[in-house]
C-alpha cells in the first residue's frame, strides 16, 4: 500500500495570520515519490488582492515584498496549484504533507479554493489523497522518540517545536526558511530522517490520514497512546474511542484509561458531561485532522511511559469497548451538546454552508475556461448566491473592464470596506490607514537597513492603495 503512494510537500507565505481573510502570496509544493525523491516543485507566487492590508508582522517573517505590486493574478495562481494537484493524482495516490497545516496552510488552501471557485476538499475527496500534518507528528516524537529525532528545548527546558528548529537541531540546515519551498524541503528533509529513524510512526501517521482508516486504527488492540506538548512541557495519556457524534461524524470521544472505566459507569448523564475537557475522563477530538495518536504497540518499552501496567489500561480498554450502554449514553451526550453557531454574513465566512451542488461544479469548470466576455455573462447561472458575489469579485479584479457599472460599483464598496474600516477581515491586523502610521513608526525607530527597505515598499503599497481608493 505504501509503495503507490506519493508526497505532496505544501507550505505557504501570507499577508497575514487570518486564516479566513489573509491571502496566501507564495506556495511552496513539492511532489516526491513514496521514497521521498523529488518529482517536481512549484514555487508559485502572486500579487496582493485589492482589498487586503498586507500586515508589517507577516513581512518581518518572509520578507516577500516582491509581491506587494506584482506576481501572478489570485486567481491564476489558485487555478494553475489545482490543476496541478490533479494532474499529479491521476496516476498516482497523493498524501500532502504540511507542517501545523491543520490550524494554517490547510485552512488556507481550502478557504482560497472557494474564493477562485474551486473545491475546497483538494487534498481530501479527490482520487483517495489524504493529508498529513508534520508538526503533530513531532508531538509524538517528542513524547515517546526523542531518543530517536532530537526535539530542542530552550534555556528554561521548553520544548521548541517550529520547523526551523527541530531542522537545525538534527542537522538539518534551515537557511532562507519561511521561504515556502525552503520550507517544503525542510519538511521532506526532516521526513526522511524520521522514516529512517522511526519508520513505523511515519507508517502509521500515513496509514491512518484518512478517516476510515483512523477509527480502524485506534480501535485497534490493546490501546493507543495520546501526546501533547503544552506550554513547552510534554504530556501523555492512554486512550480508547468510546463516541462517536452522528451528527458531526468527525468528533469522535476518547476515553482517558487512567480514570477506572468502572467508576465512569455509575456516573450520571450530567456527571459524566462535566467529564468532558482538559482534566476530564474525556477528550474530545476531531477525526478529519491529523491528531497525536499512536498504537501503544509501536512505542519502544512502553512501559516507561505509563502510570499503571499495560495489562490494567487493555482491560479497561476492552471494558469500555463491551460497555454498549455506555458508549451510547456519551453519543448522546455529544449530540445533544452540539453547538448552532451563529450564521454568517460575510462571504468569506460562509465556506462551510453546504457543499456545492453537481450544476454549480460545473458552472465552475465552464466559468474557468471561458472568455471574460463570456464569464460575466455566467454569473448569474451559479444557483448559489456565494458564488454568484465571487464570481462578480474575480472579474471586478481580473478584468474589471468587463464588469458593469453596477459590478464595479459593489465591488469598489467592498474594496473600501476592506481597507480602511474594523471588522473580522482585519482582526488582528490594522486598517490601512493604522498599518500605515504603525509602518511610518517602525520606520523612524529602526536601525536595521532590511526591516526598513520592507518597511518602505510596505508604505508604498499603502500609499497606492490609499491613493487608488479612498474617497477623502
Amino acid at each position: 500500500m505504501m509503495a503507490e503512494k506519493s508526497y505532496v510537500f505544501n507550505d505557504t507565505e501570507t499577508t497575514g495570520l487570518n486564516t479566513w481573510f489573509s491571502q496566501i502570496i507564495q506556495i511552496g509544493s513539492v511532489l516526491t515519490d513514496n521514497e521521498f525523491n523529488v518529482e517536481e516543485e512549484l514555487n508559485l507566487n502572486s500579487k496582493v488582492l485589492p482589498w487586503v492590508v498586507p500586515t508589517k508582522g507577516a513581512y518581518e517573517t518572509h520578507k516577500q515584498t516582491k509581491n506587494l505590486n506584482e506576481g501572478m493574478s489570485h486567481f491564476d495562481m489558485m487555478h494553475f496549484l489545482k490543476n496541478k494537484w490533479l494532474g499529479w493524482g491521476k496516476t498516482k495516490e497523493l498524501v500532502h504533507v504540511t507542517y501545523n497545516g491543520m490550524k494554517f496552510d490547510e485552512e488556507l488552501f481550502r478557504r482560497q479554493f472557494y474564493w477562485n471557485l474551486i473545491d475546497p476538499y483538494l487534498t481530501t475527496n479527490v482520487n483517495g489523497s489524504s493529508r498529513v500534518d508534520l508538526m503533530v507528528i513531532i508531538f509524538l516524537i517528542a513524547n515517546f522518540f526523542s531518543d530517536k529525532v532530537k526535539i530542542p528545548t530552550d534555556d528554561e527546558g521548553n520544548l521548541r517545536y517550529k520547523l526551523e528548529m527541530v531542522a537545525e537541531a538534527n542537522g538539518i540546515s534551515s537557511l532562507n526558511a519561511h521561504d515556502a519551498v525552503v520550507d517544503s524541503y525542510l519538511m521532506i528533509n526532516l521526513v526522511r530522517l524520521i522514516n529512517e529513524k522511526i519508520p513505523q510512526l511515519w507508517e502509521s501517521a500515513v496509514k491512518t490520514a484518512t478517516k476510515k482508516d483512523f477509527i480502524t486504527s485506534i480501535n485497534k488492540e490493546p490501546f493507543s497512546m495520546l501526546a501533547e506538548i503544552v506550554k513547552g512541557q510534554a504530556f501523555n495519556y492512554p486512550v480508547f474511542p468510546c463516541a462517536q457524534n452522528s451528527k458531526k461524524s468527525n468528533e469522535v470521544l476518547l476515553a482517558d484509561l487512567y480514570f477506572d472505566p468502572k467508576e465512569l459507569f455509575e456516573m450520571s448523564y450530567s456527571e459524566l458531561k462535566g467529564q468532558i475537557g482538559k482534566s476530564g475522563a474525556f477528550k474530545k477530538i476531531a477525526i478529519n485532522k491529523t491528531q497525536p495518536i499512536v498504537n501503544v504497540n509501536l512505542i519502544d518499552n512502553p512501559d516507561k511511559f505509563l502510570d499503571l501496567s499495560l495489562e490494567v489500561l487493555a482491560d479497561r480498554a476492552q471494558m469500555i469497548n463491551e460497555n454498549q450502554e455506555f458508549k451510547q449514553k456519551l453519543s448522546q451526550i455529544l449530540e445533544d451538546d452540539d453547538k448552532t453557531w451563529p450564521e454568517k454574513n460575510i462571504v468569506e465566512q460562509k465556506i462551510y454552508d453546504g457543499f456545492s451542488s453537481n450544476a454549480d461544479k460545473l458552472w465552475m469548470e465552464r466559468f474557468e475556461i471561458s472568455n471574460w466576455d463570456e464569464k460575466v455573462k455566467l454569473i448569474d447561472g451559479f444557483e448559489d448566491e456565494r458564488y454568484r458575489e465571487l464570481a462578480s469579485r474575480i472579474v471586478c479584479y481580473e478584468k474589471p473592464e468587463f464588469a458593469s457599472d453596477e459590478m464595479l460599483e459593489n465591488y469598489n464598496n467592498l474594496v473600501r470596506s476592506r481597507l480602511f474600516t474594523k471588522g473580522p477581515w482585519n482582526t488582528p491586523g490594522e486598517t490601512l490607514d493604522q498599518a500605515t502610521l504603525k509602518v511610518e513608526a517602525a520606520i523612524r525607530e529602526t536601525d536595521d537597513q532590511e526591516k526598513k527597505e520592507i518597511y518602505k515598499q510596505l508604505l508604498n503599497h499603502y500609499k497606492i492603495k490609499t491613493a487608488q481608493f479612498s474617497q477623502s
